[in-house]
């Protein structure tokens, strides 16, 4: 039996919900010791025609390196060539206690200059909602769903904080009209280390999703799951503003096809059971490709167990790594 070093506490993770006031979120604060590394927008949309889309962007300060925008209209959830001409390098941030907008970024500037392609990018987020726009690519606004989620691996070497918060969203994408949910995530670790060089990435994670469902009735249920090895695994649900399931030790079996994509997984989160089944067209291929480490990526939808109501759009989005699953027996077969 291996045991931890003295102040380790072998990646356990401490799990709540929180209250996602941005003054409470400035890029300068420390976070158990910790500094703001990156923040993630992303999220996944359906149009007026059915087409499924899912969109991300990465900030490292104020630095960017545009949107990966993929849909399904090839049959897999594959790279858009819209990404191609997103902003990227340098922006201009307004940060206020309960305002933030990232715009005007240094490459779009000069590349009218150059005779270059390039679509204007706003990014703006208030304590109410979110206004997501990149040119002709897309334009969304919605608002703040509710709680967020948050938790905390107090390890010697590697800790790391990282919280999630949702928003629903309706707006053009791909000029049709569109509506899903996106995410914010932030993520504060050991500072001059990239996530993929850090352990959670290299070694720990086995799978993290978070998800949006919007059923017939108007209500809105999302969350966030995250399983890993060594005591690190986290998650929370929640329907109308209201926390429904939460834990700390995330059970799952998952059932892999010959590819090592996800047919479905079986979660247990304090309790309460929740099905991921993989989407037809779900398996992000390219954005995988761009990845290393047996990393992938694929959409699917994510539903509580005895809960029969209907979807009027749901998606999840979720990250994995098929040797880890079955390295460690959690697969149902």
């Amino acid at each position: 039996m291996s045991i931890p070093t003295y102040g380790d506490f072998d990646f356990q993770t401490v799990v709540d919900t929180y209250d996602p006031k941005l003054a409470d979120l400035q890029p300068h604060h420390h976070r158990h010791g910790l500094t703001l590394q990156v923040q993630y927008f992303y999220g996944t949309l359906r149009d007026s025609d059915g087409v499924t889309w899912a969109l991300e962007r990465k900030f490292i300060g104020p630095m960017t390196g545009g949107v990966w925008l993929m849909n399904d209209a090839s049959g897999d959830l594959n790279l858009h060539v819209g990404a191609l001409t997103s902003a990227r390098g340098e922006s201009i941030r307004t940060i206020e206690p309960s305002k933030r907008v990232w715009r005007n970024h240094l490459m779009h500037t000069m590349s009218e200059k150059f005779g270059v392609a390039s679509e204007p990018m706003e990014l703006a987020i208030d304590d109410e909602g979110i206004r997501w726009s990149e040119g002709e690519l897309f334009d969304l606004a919605g608002p703040l769903q509710g709680p967020g989620f948050q938790f905390y691996a107090p390890a010697r070497d590697e800790p790391l904080f990282y919280s999630t918060q949702v928003y629903w969203v309706t707006g053009t994408i791909g000029g049709k009209p569109a509506e899903g949910f996106v995410g914010l995530d932030n993520g504060y670790w050991t500072h001059g280390v990239e996530w993929k060089e850090y352990r959670y990435f290299r070694d720990l994670e086995v799978s993290w999703e978070v998800f949006g469902n919007k059923f017939t009735d108007g209500s809105i249920e999302y969350g966030v799951i995250v399983k890993g090895r060594r005591g690190w695994s986290g998650a929370a649900t929640f329907e109308s503003g209201k926390l429904i399931a939460k834990t700390d030790q995330v059970g799952a079996v998952y059932d892999l096809d010959d590819e090592g994509f996800i047919n479905s997984i079986n979660f247990d989160i304090g309790g309460q059971g929740y099905t991921f089944t993989g989407g037809e067209t779900g398996r992000m291929h390219h954005f995988g490709e761009a990845r290393w480490g047996n990393y992938t990526s694929q959409g699917g939808v994510t539903r509580r167990v005895g809960d029969a109501r209907e979807l009027d759009f749901g998606y999840s989005w979720i990250e994995f790594f098929p040797t880890r699953i079955t390295a460690d027996g959690l697969t149902s077969g």
